[in-house]
Order: C-alpha cells, then sequence, then structure tokens
C-alpha cells in the first residue's frame, strides 16, 4: 500500500539532489591541477629574434608563482642590457585562483619596481609605482598577464567560450576579455603540436594577445602574439620546456 509513495519520496529527493548540484557554481566544480615546469621561448619582433625569454611555474611555499625573465638575443644585447622580470604569487581556493602580490622590475638593477600587494581580507589591493603608493578596491578575482595562462586554463576545463574580468595593468585595474578561438596546429621545435587558442582584449591597450596552449597540458603557452594595427607583431615561440622542476 505504501510503495507508491516510497517511490514519490525517492524520486523527489532524487529530483532535489540534481536540482542542488545543477546550481554549484562551476568554478567550485573541480580544481586545475598545477604542474611546476621551466619553458624557454625565442622572442621575435616581426621575424627578428631579438630576445630569449624563460616562463616558470614553481612552488613557493604556501603559494605558487609566475615568473618570465627576459634577456636580449645576439647583436641586440649591444644595445640593451635590461633584463625585464616579472613574478605573480597566487594561491588556489574553492576553484579560484587568488593573486597575492605582482612584482615588475629590472632583474640586473631592481630599483623602483613595480609592485601590488592584495589583501583579499580587506578586499584592497596596494600599488607602487613609479615612486608613488596607491590603493583601490577590490570587486572580484583579478588575473594578470602571468596568471591569464591560470584563467585560459579553467576556461577550458568548464568549457567557457569567453569571460569578463578585472585585470592588473600599469597599476591599475581595467576591463578585460579572453575568448576561445578554437583549436590550431602549431610546428614546434619541428614537431606537430595541436594547441587550444584564445584571444584577449584589455579596455586601455591598443593591442590584441593571441594565446596557444598545449591541447594536454593547458597551463604550458606553446606561443604568444601580441598583435597591433601598423606594427610589427611581437611573438614568443617555445623551444623547450622542463616539467623536472
Amino acid at each position: 500500500m505504501n510503495m507508491p509513495c516510497l517511490k514519490n519520496r525517492s524520486r523527489s529527493r532524487l529530483s532535489l539532489l540534481l536540482l542542488a548540484l545543477s546550481l554549484i557554481p562551476p568554478a567550485y566544480a573541480a580544481d586545475v591541477p598545477l604542474r611546476p615546469f621551466s619553458a624557454s621561448y625565442d622572442l621575435l619582433k616581426g621575424k627578428r629574434h631579438i630576445a630569449d625569454t624563460e616562463i616558470r611555474l614553481e612552488r613557493a611555499g604556501e603559494h605558487w608563482r609566475w615568473s618570465s625573465l627576459t634577456t636580449a638575443h645576439g647583436i641586440y644585447a649591444w644595445f640593451t642590457r635590461k633584463q625585464p622580470y616579472t613574478e605573480t604569487s597566487f594561491s588556489q581556493s574553492g576553484g579560484e585562483f587568488w593573486i597575492s602580490e605582482i612584482l615588475i622590475t629590472d632583474a640586473r638593477k631592481k630599483k623602483n619596481p613595480e609592485m601590488a600587494r592584495f589583501d583579499w581580507n580587506k578586499g584592497e589591493m596596494e600599488v607602487l609605482r613609479k615612486g608613488k603608493r596607491k590603493q583601490f578596491q577590490l570587486r572580484a578575482a583579478v588575473y594578470d598577464y602571468q596568471s591569464i595562462h591560470l584563467l585560459a586554463a579553467v576556461m577550458g576545463q568548464q568549457q567557457l567560450e569567453t569571460t569578463t574580468i578585472d585585470f592588473y595593468r600599469k597599476g591599475k585595474l581595467v576591463k578585460s576579455e579572453l575568448a576561445y578561438s578554437g583549436r590550431q596546429s602549431l610546428e614546434i621545435s619541428g614537431q606537430t603540436r595541436d594547441a587550444n587558442v584564445y584571444e584577449q582584449v584589455v579596455a586601455t591597450s591598443k593591442s590584441r594577445i593571441r594565446y596557444f596552449y598545449d591541447t594536454e597540458k593547458p597551463l604550458l603557452p606553446l606561443r604568444i602574439e601580441k598583435l597591433e594595427a601598423g606594427e610589427k607583431p611581437t611573438i614568443l615561440n617555445l623551444r623547450q620546456v622542463d616539467w623536472g622542476l
């Protein structure tokens, strides 16, 4: 006599469970796995090899750290001794990435560095740039030119076509859009590799950037292109990668 009632209750509970699961934000569904690596790149201006760049992702205590170091290549080293260095520290929690600090400097001189520190408990960002300090309110997670690789991996995991974010650029937070634009084959060190392609536009920049990521290792940029009307493209091409960190 009670069997139909029990079945109806079971179906009702199952429906409620499915509804609850459907309401969980995609960002909390799963974490993007982080794996340390060091990758070397040829930096090209048009077709000219002007510099060498190393990009690293590594563990730093309780945090993770992206870093990038660029050194002039060949004859171009005669014209500049600058070694642009950037470092972005972040943590991962609940499927989200939270920047703790950004450092932009010259690895040789280390004078007048640009720094941004993030206090997520207070919802504040403190910036030191060109000797001046400023504070900004934080509204949502922030990305920069290094941590953008994390966002692309999240988008690939969640099958998102486009997203708009708060982006750190020249000491300020501006709006930026990152969009998936398909898959493409690349020639890397004599081998053909498939890449997922993303395109970024930043509200205060005249250029757009295209990122090509390894389909099997989504945090590894195979190629990065900075494109601007009337200018030769600036391109980073992967030379080799070391996963033994």
